[in-house]
């Protein structure tokens, strides 16, 4: 590949991941739920009354950015934080029933994306497209 196909490739994968995002964003933004919020609701969703920490570690963040996260998820109504009961120094994230009722609609928005984000290409060419990105993640994992 030339240094122009190089760049090419690199401003192409920019355009679609800053497009997916915006998509993302908006859709969830109808939901009240801010980017990168559906991610700590997967694992509540999951799994109810984690840590900080836990949620930390799950998501691949630090503390802190868990920590001012549920303090804005706190403010909608999203989820509550409450103290453990046999450790009082633990903080534990608690889904309201406004974010259980999210449960099955943030997927589903985000699926819509999705499926908008593929439209025109036929089965085979999802495919291997699907193919491609692993194989282009691959590359940058070994």
């Amino acid at each position: 590949m030339s240094r122009a196909q190089d760049r090419e490739y690199a401003a192409a994968l920019m355009q679609v991941s800053r497009e997916i995002k915006a998509a993302s964003a908006e859709a969830l933004r109808e939901l009240g739920v801010h980017i990168g919020q559906n991610f700590l609701l997967d694992e509540l969703w999951r799994e109810d009354g984690l840590t900080t920490g836990e949620l930390a570690r799950r998501i691949g963040v630090e503390v802190p950015t868990i920590t001012r996260m549920t303090q804005r998820m706190e403010a909608a109504g999203l989820v509550t934080r409450a103290r453990d009961d046999t450790d009082r120094r633990i903080m534990r994230i608690l889904l309201t029933p406004a974010g259980e009722v999210l449960r099955d609609q943030v997927p589903a928005a985000l699926d819509r994306v999705n499926a908008r984000s593929l439209t025109g290409l036929s089965p085979a060419e999802r495919q291997q497209l699907t193919a491609l990105l692993r194989r282009v993640a691959a590359n940058l994992r070994d």
